[in-house]
């Protein structure tokens, strides 16, 4: 059997390349972030300022172009070492739009895994679900763990958010042909772990309850309905949506399992909701949890006040509190210097000593007015820093949870409105996300500070042109700068469209 001497790209678990079933060496690791940019969009020419914005982040170094083109070339030597000296790369080209990785001749796993789905898909349409079940099961064994492992920033997290959704539909998919074939007692054990793998996948959890049910094993399928209540209602302060709610009515109703080779039921998708509308009497209810990002007069006056109680001995304190709760470096920079112009001040005194009697000495007269402005400096900006309470990284987890509910879930997000300040009585917190292609012209303006006419032709654009997939797009579309995209890139948020068209709120 002749060995395939193409190249061979792994995504799903740790970036790895392959020529010919061995192993090929990538380099240090910025080099290999800088091939998984190139592999997340592989065959489309990526500009080298988005290279350096997914690899290094928030800290490019000073010559981020030079740094990418250094690691480009070592790509190019590891990954195509017959390729002449000096002479245009085939594999790895750069164009005037900048470096794009050609794949066509090469193997990439996350394509073979999309390819596997689809023809699964065509052997369960054919009638064939053995087969199409074992197709399955070949292409999720391609993974070796989290997809892009290893590799942190918003582009590699939006892959693998992305590549974990495709894992659990298969998984999904899986199961529900496991379930036609009455073969319950068999995938159950797997889909209790897919359930703690995949918490936010009601599907999985509503085939979990399902096959317990057809396996005679009632209670415990409402217990998996408990656990999943308690689950959603203390993360997101929502209930388990339609799926599990009509697994759970069966279940409750005693209605026989389906039997083998019985079709699915059909779940009815979930309707936009206007903002205005009461909701459908099927919904379940959902529970205000109200955020907590306010400022605390305690922190503002502890702030404040510490500086000038302790002659400005604990000027620091405030700011090195901050930053341990904030998880921000520029209020570790802060408290550092306030630190080191105390520790400044205080030795003035100490080099130059007089009695109390005699005249203060220059050294004396300096560390005066070094002290004292620095406590009133102190109380200051520190009142300002508690006034705007940060990112917290409670906040950070509860964008991010929103982010991934939002993913799995688009309809069920629109429906308890995250990324939608103008709601005021949303379901729960979302951490402060603006959603771009659910916020009304008004609302864009207030939430990211612009002029309403420059939020009014954000909102025309997305009527006219479609909604945005990404908040990249706001540049690209010319409607925002890069930089006003950079800055709020934390907290913009695109949820699909429930319907072919929704007009803008309040628009």
């Amino acid at each position: 059997m002749a060995v395939d001497d193409r190249l061979r790209f792994e995504v799903l678990g740790e970036v790895r390349a392959f020529r010919a079933g061995l192993p090929v060496d990538l380099g240090p690791a910025k080099q290999r972030a800088v091939l998984a940019v190139l592999l997340v969009q592989a065959g489309r020419p990526v500009p080298t300022h988005q290279i350096v914005d997914a690899v290094w982040g928030d800290e490019p170094p000073e010559n981020g172009a030079n740094v990418v083109q250094k690691y480009v070339a070592g790509l190019r030597r590891a990954l195509d070492p017959d390729r002449a000296p000096r002479t245009p790369g085939e594999l790895l080209a750069l164009t005037g739009s900048g470096y794009v990785l050609r794949t066509a001749d090469a193997v990439v796993d996350a394509d073979e895994f999309q390819a596997a789905v689809k023809r699964a898909a065509a052997e369960r349409a054919a009638n064939h679900p053995l087969e199409a079940a074992s197709t399955l099961r070949g292409a999720l064994a391609l993974w070796r763990g989290d997809a892009l492992a290893g590799l942190g920033g918003s582009v590699f997290e939006a892959a693998r958010i992305r590549l974990a959704d495709a894992r659990a539909s298969a998984w999904e998919t899986w199961a529900e042909i496991g379930l036609a074939q009455g073969r319950a007692a068999m995938i159950i054990p797997e889909l209790t772990q897919l359930v703690a793998e995949f918490p936010l996948r009601e599907g999985l959890r509503a085939q979990l309850m399902l096959a317990l049910h057809q396996a005679g094993r009632q209670a415990e399928a409402l217990a998996v309905f408990r656990d999943a209540r308690e689950y959603f209602l203390d993360e997101f302060g929502a209930e388990p949506g339609e799926k599990m709610q009509e697994a759970h009515r069966r279940i409750l109703r005693s209605e026989p399992a389906p039997p083998p080779d019985a079709p699915a039921p059909s779940i009815p998708v979930q309707a936009q909701v206007s903002p205005t509308a009461p909701p459908p009497a099927r919904l379940p209810p959902v529970y205000w949890r109200p955020s907590n990002q306010r400022a605390s007069i305690v922190e503002v006056l502890f702030a404040a006040i510490v500086p000038l109680a302790t002659c400005t001995m604990a000027s620091w304190s405030y700011f090195l509190y901050a930053a341990v709760r904030r998880r921000d470096r520029a209020q570790f920079i802060t408290a550092a210097v306030y630190f080191v112009l105390l520790v400044f001040g205080v030795s003035l005194f100490v080099i130059d000593p007089t009695g109390i009697d005699e005249e203060a000495s220059a050294a004396e007269t300096l560390g005066v007015f070094i002290l004292l402005p620095l406590a009133i400096s102190a109380a200051v900006h520190g009142a300002v820093v508690a006034v705007r309470t940060g990112d917290y990284e409670r906040a950070k987890t509860l964008r991010e949870q929103a982010r991934q509910f939002a993913t799995f879930d688009p309809a069920r997000a629109v429906e308890v409105g995250v990324g939608r300040p103008d709601i005021l009585s949303r379901p729960f917190d979302d951490g402060g996300l603006v959603d771009v292609n659910h916020l009304g012209p008004y609302e864009l303006s207030q939430a990211l500070k612009l002029p309403l006419a420059q939020a009014q032709q954000i909102v025309f654009d997305r009527e006219r042109r479609g909604p945005f997939v990404q908040p990249g797009e706001l540049v690209s579309r010319e409607l925002l700068s890069e930089r006003v995209v950079k800055r709020n890139a934390y907290r913009l948020i695109c949820i699909p469209l429930t319907s072919q068209r929704e007009p803008a709120a309040n628009s």
